[in-house]
C-alpha cells in the first residue's frame, strides 16, 4: 500500500521544512498544496525536491482536501493521509493514525484535535475515488464525512492526542526516558542533547579552571573542550525552543 501524506499551506516558510522532513518518515510521498503563499515557502519546498501544487486561494476549507484528492488519483496513491493542522505532523501520530485503513477495518479516518475540528484525514483508495469524484461539491472536511458515511463506507473517527478507542496504555518511565531519543521527537531530543553538552561543557571548563587556580597550571584543552561542548549546548537548546515556538506560531495562524 503506497502512501502519501499531502500538506496544505500558507505562507509557511519558517516551518515547511520541518513538516516535510517528519512527513517523510511515516510514508511513502510527501507533496505540499500550497494555498497562495506570498513568502518563501515555495522556495524551500523546491531545495526539498518535495513535488508542489500551487493554487490561487478561495478561502474554501475544502481547497487544499480536494487538490490532495486530485494529486493521489493522478499519482495511484493506495492511501491518503491530508494534514490540517502542522502540531499533528509526527511519526508516530501518522502512523497510528493510518492504522485503521492500513489493516483493512476503515475505510476514512478521522483524526480530531482536543476543539473537536478535523486535524487530519486518512483516505484509502475507495474514498480518494470518491471525493474525486464529488470534485468541487466538496467544500470541508465534514462533506467527506457525510458522502463517505452515505455511501456505505467505513468512517471512523480517533480523538488526538488521546485517540479515543485507540488509546493505549501509558508508557513507563524508561519508554518514555527512551522516546526522547528517537527521530519522532525532535525537539525533545534537541532538548535533552543540548542540555547533556551544556552541562559536559560546565563541568570541563570548571575542572580546568579549579585545576588552574590550584596549580598554576592552565589545561588548555580541557578549557577549549568545555567552552565548545557548552557552545553546541546552548544552540541545540536555544533551537529546540525556537522551533517549538514557531510551531506553536504557525498553528495559531491558521485558527
Amino acid at each position: 500500500m503506497s502512501g502519501l501524506v499531502a500538506l496544505p499551506c500558507r505562507n509557511a516558510e519558517l516551518v515547511i521544512g520541518s513538516l516535510i522532513m517528519r512527513a517523510r518518515q511515516a510514508a511513502d510521498a510527501v507533496v505540499v498544496i500550497d494555498e497562495g503563499s506570498t513568502d518563501g515557502t515555495a522556495e524551500i519546498v523546491a531545495c526539498t525536491g518535495t513535488p508542489l501544487v500551487t493554487r490561487t486561494p478561495s478561502g474554501s476549507p475544502g481547497d487544499g482536501m480536494r487538490e490532495a484528492v486530485a494529486y493521489a488519483e493522478r499519482t495511484g496513491a493506495d492511501l491518503l493521509v491530508v494534514l490540517f493542522d502542522d502540531q499533528l505532523c509526527r511519526q508516530e501520530c501518522i502512523t497510528r493514525l493510518t492504522g485503521p485503513v492500513r489493516d483493512g477495518s476503515a475505510d476514512l479516518v478521522v483524526g480530531e484535535s482536543g476543539d473537536g475540528k478535523a486535524g487530519l484525514l486518512v483516505l484509502d483508495r475507495r474514498t480518494i475515488e470518491l471525493a474525486a469524484a464529488e470534485g468541487d461539491r466538496l467544500q470541508e472536511p465534514g462533506g467527506l464525512i457525510a458522502v463517505a458515511a452515505a455511501a456505505g463506507l467505513r468512517v471512523r473517527t480517533l480523538q488526538i492526542p488521546d485517540e479515543g478507542e485507540a488509546r493505549t496504555a501509558s508508557p513507563t518511565l524508561s519508554s518514555s526516558v527512551l522516546g526522547l531519543f528517537t527521530v519522532s521527537q525532535p525537539h525533545a531530543t534537541s532538548a535533552v542533547c543540548g542540555s547533556v553538552f551544556l552541562s559536559a561543557g560546565i563541568g570541563a571548563a570548571g575542572w580546568s579552571l579549579s585545576s588552574f587556580n590550584a596549580t598554576a597550571l592552565l589545561h588548555a584543552e580541557g578549557l577549549v573542550t568545555g567552552a565548545a561542548l557548552a557552545v553546541v549546548g546552548m544552540v541545540l537548546v536555544t533551537t529546540s525552543l525556537f522551533s517549538n515556538s514557531l510551531s506553536l506560531i504557525r498553528k495559531h495562524q491558521r485558527v
